[in-house]
Protein backbone atom coordinates (compact mmCIF):
# COMPACT_ATOMS: atom_id res chain seq x y z
CA UNK A 1 0.00 0.00 0.00
CA UNK A 2 1.27 3.20 -1.14
CA UNK A 3 0.01 6.99 -0.05
CA UNK A 4 -0.97 7.84 -3.39
CA UNK A 5 -3.68 4.58 -3.13
CA UNK A 6 -6.45 7.20 -2.62
CA UNK A 7 -5.61 9.01 -5.91
CA UNK A 8 -5.80 5.79 -7.78
CA UNK A 9 -9.45 4.53 -6.75
CA UNK A 10 -10.19 8.53 -7.37
CA UNK A 11 -8.76 8.15 -10.99
CA UNK A 12 -10.44 4.68 -11.69
CA UNK A 13 -14.30 6.28 -10.20
CA UNK A 14 -13.64 9.41 -12.44
CA UNK A 15 -12.87 7.37 -15.35
CA UNK A 16 -16.33 5.00 -14.94
CA UNK A 17 -18.73 7.96 -14.19
CA UNK A 18 -16.89 9.52 -17.29
CA UNK A 19 -17.68 5.92 -18.89
CA UNK A 20 -20.88 5.73 -17.75
CA UNK A 21 -21.85 9.93 -19.11
CA UNK A 22 -20.17 8.59 -22.53
CA UNK A 23 -22.18 5.90 -22.95
CA UNK A 24 -25.55 7.43 -22.17
CA UNK A 25 -24.47 10.46 -24.41
CA UNK A 26 -23.48 7.90 -27.11
CA UNK A 27 -27.08 5.93 -26.62
CA UNK A 28 -29.14 8.80 -26.81
CA UNK A 29 -27.02 9.65 -29.83
CA UNK A 30 -28.02 6.04 -31.23
CA UNK A 31 -31.81 5.69 -30.64
CA UNK A 32 -32.15 8.79 -32.26
CA UNK A 33 -33.95 10.95 -29.53
CA UNK A 34 -31.60 13.35 -29.42
CA UNK A 35 -32.73 16.83 -30.06
CA UNK A 36 -31.30 18.66 -33.40
CA UNK A 37 -31.19 22.76 -33.09
CA UNK A 38 -31.20 24.63 -36.31
CA UNK A 39 -29.15 28.08 -36.77
CA UNK A 40 -30.88 30.75 -37.68
CA UNK A 41 -30.88 29.88 -41.68
CA UNK A 42 -32.87 27.30 -39.91
CA UNK A 43 -30.27 24.72 -41.68
CA UNK A 44 -29.55 21.73 -39.61
CA UNK A 45 -27.21 22.23 -36.99
CA UNK A 46 -26.66 18.81 -35.93
CA UNK A 47 -23.17 19.08 -35.87
CA UNK A 48 -22.76 21.38 -33.53
CA UNK A 49 -24.85 19.13 -31.13
CA UNK A 50 -22.28 16.06 -31.11
CA UNK A 51 -19.33 16.50 -28.95
CA UNK A 52 -15.70 17.79 -31.19
CA UNK A 53 -14.19 14.42 -30.73
CA UNK A 54 -14.77 11.22 -28.99
CA UNK A 55 -14.03 10.07 -25.52
CA UNK A 56 -11.49 7.61 -26.45
CA UNK A 57 -9.04 10.80 -28.09
CA UNK A 58 -9.00 12.53 -24.55
CA UNK A 59 -6.43 11.73 -22.34
CA UNK A 60 -6.35 12.24 -18.49
CA UNK A 61 -4.48 14.83 -16.75
CA UNK A 62 -3.90 16.07 -13.47
CA UNK A 63 -3.38 20.00 -13.08
CA UNK A 64 -2.68 21.42 -9.41
CA UNK A 65 -3.89 25.30 -9.17
CA UNK A 66 -4.95 26.48 -5.79
CA UNK A 67 -8.36 25.18 -4.67
CA UNK A 68 -10.19 28.78 -4.91
CA UNK A 69 -8.70 29.05 -8.23
CA UNK A 70 -9.68 25.71 -9.43
CA UNK A 71 -13.39 27.16 -8.23
CA UNK A 72 -13.39 29.91 -10.17
CA UNK A 73 -12.89 28.19 -12.98
CA UNK A 74 -15.22 26.02 -13.17
CA UNK A 75 -17.72 28.74 -12.29
CA UNK A 76 -16.31 30.75 -15.19
CA UNK A 77 -16.67 27.66 -17.93
CA UNK A 78 -20.50 27.09 -16.26
CA UNK A 79 -21.62 31.19 -15.86
CA UNK A 80 -19.42 32.70 -18.81
CA UNK A 81 -18.42 30.13 -21.38
CA UNK A 82 -21.39 28.27 -20.92
CA UNK A 83 -24.00 30.90 -21.57
CA UNK A 84 -21.59 32.40 -24.94
CA UNK A 85 -22.06 28.53 -26.20
CA UNK A 86 -26.05 28.81 -25.70
CA UNK A 87 -25.43 31.70 -27.42
CA UNK A 88 -24.09 30.06 -30.67
CA UNK A 89 -26.33 27.02 -30.19
CA UNK A 90 -24.42 24.33 -28.20
CA UNK A 91 -26.14 22.86 -25.92
CA UNK A 92 -24.28 19.71 -24.78
CA UNK A 93 -20.78 20.32 -24.34
CA UNK A 94 -18.40 17.68 -23.04
CA UNK A 95 -16.27 18.89 -19.93
CA UNK A 96 -13.44 17.56 -22.56
CA UNK A 97 -14.20 19.78 -25.34
CA UNK A 98 -14.30 22.65 -22.30
CA UNK A 99 -10.83 21.86 -21.80
CA UNK A 100 -9.46 21.48 -24.90
CA UNK A 101 -10.25 24.94 -25.86
CA UNK A 102 -9.19 26.33 -22.80
CA UNK A 103 -5.35 24.38 -23.65
CA UNK A 104 -5.74 25.40 -27.29
CA UNK A 105 -6.54 29.51 -26.35
CA UNK A 106 -3.83 29.19 -23.38
CA UNK A 107 -1.31 28.05 -25.73
CA UNK A 108 -2.00 30.60 -28.24
CA UNK A 109 -0.92 33.18 -25.11
CA UNK A 110 2.74 32.17 -23.91
CA UNK A 111 3.24 35.76 -22.77
CA UNK A 112 0.67 36.26 -20.71
CA UNK A 113 1.36 33.02 -19.17
CA UNK A 114 4.40 33.64 -18.29
CA UNK A 115 3.56 36.75 -16.99
CA UNK A 116 1.16 35.57 -14.56
CA UNK A 117 3.30 33.25 -13.49
CA UNK A 118 5.78 35.58 -12.69
CA UNK A 119 3.65 38.08 -10.70
CA UNK A 120 2.57 34.84 -9.04
CA UNK A 121 6.06 34.52 -7.35
CA UNK A 122 6.79 38.13 -6.61
CA UNK A 123 3.14 38.14 -4.27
Amino acid sequence: MTGFDDLNEAGKEQVAAADTDEEATDSVAANGSAIEGTDDAGSNAGDEQEPAFPFDEAVQAQIYPRKTTHDEFEDFLDIDVKRLLRDRGVRNEAGRELHEAVLRVAMEHPEEIADELAAGREE
